[in-house]
């Protein structure tokens, strides 16, 4: 009957997977594509909210087939009229056997569109009326349970009946296509009904009727044919009986056929496990086959990492942080006389283009490098995952440029900063040891000056001490400008490499938060989704 078999999970099972699956797939999977099954979930939540009791069975075929004659002769009473040269069921009719389950069963025909001056009972009150004292209860009829609903021509040019057999037909919970030797092999029947239900086999009854007026021995011939037709349109589980409403010819075997069905209290079941044969059947190349592994490969990992690195510039970053760390410390450190000297005029005037405000503007992350990268992981990924399923993992990952590319961007800023910050520690001593021998080297000046102009007694002396004082301030901020250069250069290039460090651990993270997480997320749930679909599958 469906996929399902005895020891697979029931139709509630699925319906509760099919479910998952669609809120899985809902934005990786077009909505036309998911809106089949949805209408599977919901025609399930309507039918299971109505009688359970009873087996909705509706006959379908089109214009003089004998629908209402067969309808009449599986109820017993002439209830449809039957017309020889024009159809005359305008609108569907239904008999509930039993007449107290006609209340129950109302809200079952409400929902199919029959109007409740056309919802008969089989029985009437004084079928229930008690017998004689002694007498034996009447025996239960084995179609009990049947609600039989005779449908409009399918092939009729009405526009409104073929709307009410579209209707029922996608609603029943038993189908049966009444056809007769002349009309068996439309078209039209075959390829807008029998074509479309190819995957509800197990809950389709197809009849041969009016077989009375085959010549003798043609039967056989003409059922194998009709058998071909109905295998080839994909229904092989279906069930073709030949019968014939005038003589009775097979109906014995019909009402077995029905009361088997009814006594089961399965076909609404069946159908619904039907209609999800056909949604994950929809579904399958949409879902996919499950990836050999769910999670992203290293080497993808690598490969993806190595490319950041290369837009963010990584390689060359150390020695770039080290220069502009250089070019914004060695000013601090540098005595002042080489302001006053040709040896630091170039120097001075390259410090002063380079060495711009405290927030360095850093070199932009490489776009079209980044695009390269975010493109091919999202192929290697995407190889992983259906097409549509994959399509939508691509434009999120593709689409995410911007955002990673100012994550790097500030990524790039606060590591150089953050570099400056450390090259300029430790320039506060020297500057001070300048001032200090540069004071020193003014006193000794101005010292020997006076002791040279005979300002005091002590003249010589005060001018040799003053020439010595010069001169030890003088060389004294010579060396401590080599000197202090010299570390200021060797915590440049040290800032350089931390910041070269500090970049690949930031990049490693934007990485994670901006690819790794998003594309294992999107494995994860495919995965779910697969795994929902299996329980669909069956």
């Amino acid at each position: 009957m469906t996929r399902a078999d005895g020891n697979g999970p029931g139709v509630g099972a699925r319906l509760d997977a099919l479910g998952r699956v669609v809120e899985l797939a809902k934005g990786r999977i077009d909505d036309a594509a998911l809106e089949p099954a949805r209408t599977v979930l919901e025609r399930a939540a309507g039918r299971y909210a109505l009688s359970a009791e009873h087996t909705l069975v509706v006959l379908a075929g089109a214009t003089g087939v004998g629908k209402s004659s067969l309808f009449n002769t599986l109820v017993g009473i002439g209830l449809s009229p039957v017309a020889v040269r024009r159809p005359t069921t305008s609108e569907p009719l239904a008999c509930v056997w039993e007449a107290e389950g006609l209340e129950e069963a109302r809200p079952l025909l409400d929902r199919l569109g029959v109007s409740r001056r056309k919802q008969l009972c089989r029985e009437s009150p004084l079928d229930l009326a008690p017998g004689r004292r002694g007498a034996p209860a009447p025996a239960r009829d084995p179609l009990a349970g049947l609600v039989l609903v005779d449908l409009p021509d399918h092939d009729s040019l009405r526009t409104d009946h073929r709307e009410i057999v579209d209707h029922a037909v996608q609603f029943a919970d038993l189908l049966i296509w009444v056809t007769d030797p002349q009309k068996y092999a439309d078209a039209d029947w075959h390829d807008e009904y029998l074509k479309p239900l190819s995957a509800h086999g197990g809950v389709t009854l197809i009849l041969l009727n009016q077989v009375d007026k085959l010549p003798a021995g043609a039967l056989p011939e003409c059922l194998g044919d009709l058998r071909r037709l109905v295998d080839a349109d994909g229904l092989e589980g279906a069930t073709l009986l030949p019968v014939s409403a005038r003589t009775g010819d097979g109906i014995a075997e019909l009402r077995a056929e029905l009361a088997e069905l009814v006594a089961g209290r399965r076909a609404a079941s069946d159908r619904l496990g039907a209609d999800v044969d056909q949604a994950a059947a929809e579904l399958a190349p949409l879902i996919g086959l499950v990836p050999d592994a769910d999670q992203i490969a290293d080497s993808d990992r690598e490969r993806a990492l190595a490319g950041l690195r290369a837009a963010a510039g990584v390689s060359s970053l150390a020695d770039a942080v080290a220069a502009r760390a250089a070019a914004h410390a060695l000013p601090l450190v540098s005595s002042p006389l080489r302001a006053l000297g040709r040896l630091g005029r170039k120097e001075n005037v390259t410090a002063t283009r380079t060495a711009g405000p405290d927030v360095p503007a850093a070199v932009p992350v490489d776009r079209g490098g980044l695009d390269q990268v975010l493109g091919q992981f999202a192929n290697a990924i995407t190889q992983k995952l259906p097409d549509e399923w994959g399509r939508s993992l691509r434009t999120r990952l593709t689409g995410s440029r911007r955002e990673v590319a100012e994550q790097l961007d500030a990524a790039l800023g606060q590591c150089e900063l953050t570099a400056i910050g450390g090259a300029r520690q430790g320039t506060t001593g020297p500057r001070v040891g300048h001032v200090l021998l540069l004071l020193l080297a003014l006193a000794g000046a101005i010292g020997a000056i006076a002791g040279a102009a005979g300002a005091t007694r002590n003249g010589p002396a005060l001018a040799g001490a003053g020439v010595g004082a010069l001169v030890v301030g003088l060389l004294g901020t010579l060396l401590l400008d080599v000197r202090a250069r010299a570390s200021a250069r060797g915590r440049a290039i040290k800032a350089g490499q931390v910041a070269a460090g500090s970049l690949a651990v930031e990049l490693a993270a934007v990485a994670q938060d901006g690819l790794f997480a998003v594309a294992e997320a999107e494995l994860d749930r495919h995965r779910r989704a697969y795994e929902a679909f299996r329980t669909v599958y069956g």
